[in-house]
């Protein structure tokens, strides 16, 4: 009895021992799922599908997957058609974006004569009753335009970062908020984006809380207005002076609507330190960003599939830059293939047997020999089984069966069958079984072809009954398996 109970527990410990620990890893920039089994050193090993005999273990890994989703998982019981999910592109190269409405401009200084031009052929007079009031009047126009030139390309210049800055921002954002693209793939291209706007900051991200755009832009705008007033007043002094000057009069046309899209693109109601604090930290979400997530799965046989549900964390500022709708949700469907505990199964068919004592026909000759001549290879039958197997989901399904077959014709002993069978179909409805069959037979006794006698038939009584192993092969079904709706 103790050598029992040993043999009991070491069985069970066994069969503890052998259970596994599977893995369905989910890329879901390639869009591929596969199946791996944990081995006891740690690393795994590909599997067609989860053997829910040996584990109640089941981990989803999901890969490319960055932090900015959060994920909710449904388990589905049934056939369902997986959703399209678009996924918005990265954006533009940042260097081909230029602010809408800015003009390159001139950066050279005007000179005083070119302005004030004097035409006709009087110029020597003109010049020599020009009064040093008038003198200095143009002088100090002439000077101011050209501040004014000067700070109008300064805010050009700032003003041109700053966007740079917000096409970088939205790049970034898609980057992190898209689901097609490895992660090796989305660190890349965020470090290339910024080092193009932020030199450094691929080893230095706080490169990019050090730069001084945002006060340049303020200083510049500044730069604009007070030169703007300053020539707007020397300006108005030309009527008092009776300086006329078309040239004069057509510059202060442009800077005036120079001076208005300067009002017009900085009053945007964000600060540039704004803009740059979004890219600094979705920079720095981009390179720490874990873009492998590891979730337990509560598997069981009816399981089919796992609907993950992601959910975009995402302020609205983003949101709205993006056009995400944060309760808006991304679904995947990852299919779960398992292998299930051994079932036990009926099926109903027919088949056919082949026995070496029921190949031949023996009869007598007219010249009193017996002869032999061939009979049916197989004779048909009505079978009925019980299989045992693992039912899976996917691959190649097969099990032992046993079971009994009825002859339609001639002897009508029954067979016994045993054989191994495979299944096809959803839910297995369809079985072919291939094994040895045995059946109690007749087999001649005492005489032999070729042998002379002295009858003329050969009866019952030269037949002796028995028990002979031949094969068969079959073909059943499941009737409840062909009922089922799905």
């Amino acid at each position: 009895m103790k050598t029992c109970w040993i043999a009991i527990g070491f069985l069970l410990c066994s069969y503890l021992s052998g259970a596994q620990q599977f893995i369905i890893r989910y890329d879901l920039a390639a869009e591929n799922v596969t199946y791996h089994k944990v081995r006891k050193t740690g690393d795994t090993i590909v599997a067609p599908v989860i053997q829910l005999s040996r584990t109640n273990r089941v981990n989803l890994q999901l890969v490319n997957a960055a932090n900015s989703y959060q994920r909710r998982i449904q388990y589905v019981e049934k056939e369902e058609t997986p959703e399209t999910v678009i996924i918005p592109g990265m954006g533009s190269d940042p260097s081909k974006n230029l602010v809408s409405g800015l003009a390159d401009i001139d950066l050279s200084d005007l000179k005083s004569a070119e302005i004030f031009k004097r035409g006709g052929g009087n110029k020597d007079v003109e010049a020599l009753f020009e009064s040093s009031q008038q003198k200095a009047a143009k002088q100090e126009f002439t000077n101011q335009y050209n501040a004014f030139t000067k700070a109008y390309a300064q805010w050009q210049k700032a003003m041109l970062y700053e966007q740079n800055c917000r096409v970088l921002w939205k790049d970034l954002a898609q980057l992190r908020y898209s689901m097609q693209y490895h992660a090796a793939e989305v660190k890349k291209t965020a470090k290339s984006k910024t080092e193009t706007i932020f030199p450094g900051a691929a080893e230095n991200p706080s490169a990019i809380l050090l730069n001084n755009n945002a006060a340049n832009l303020k200083t510049s705008v500044a730069s604009v207005k007070n030169s703007l007033t300053s020539l707007q007043a020397v300006y108005d002094s030309f009527r008092e002076l009776e300086i006329k000057s078309p040239i004069a009069d057509s510059l202060m046309e442009n800077i005036k609507d120079e001076a208005a899209l300067v009002n017009r693109k900085y009053d945007t109601g964000k600060e540039p330190d704004e803009v740059i604090d979004r890219i600094a930290e979705l920079f720095r979400q981009i390179l720490n960003d874990s873009y492998t997530q590891l979730t337990p799965l509560d598997v069981n046989r009816k399981t089919i599939l796992a609907e993950i549900s992601f959910i975009p964390v995402i302020d609205s500022v983003t949101a709205f830059t993006l056009n995400i709708n944060p309760a808006d949700t991304i679904r995947r469907l990852v299919p779960i293939y398992k292998k299930e505990p051994l079932r036990f199964r009926n099926t109903f068919g027919f088949g056919f047997a082949s026995f070496a004592e029921s190949r031949w026909n023996y009869y007598v000759t007219p010249d009193s020999v017996i002869a032999k001549e061939s009979a049916n290879q197989f004779k048909p039958l009505v079978v009925t089984y019980l299989h045992f197997y693992a039912p899976r989901d996917k691959g190649f399904r097969w099990g032992g069966t046993f079971g009994a077959g009825l002859p339609l014709s001639g002897n009508k002993d029954i067979n016994i069958m045993i054989g191994l069978s495979t299944f096809l179909g959803k839910n297995d409805p369809v079985c072919i079984t291939a094994g040895i069959a045995g059946s109690e037979l007749k087999k001649l006794t005492g005489i032999k072809p070729g042998d002379k006698v002295s009858f003329t038939e050969i009866d019952d009584k030269h037949y002796q009954s028995v028990y002979r192993i031949g094969y068969f092969v079959s073909l059943t079904f499941n009737p409840g398996s062909l009922n089922t709706k799905d």
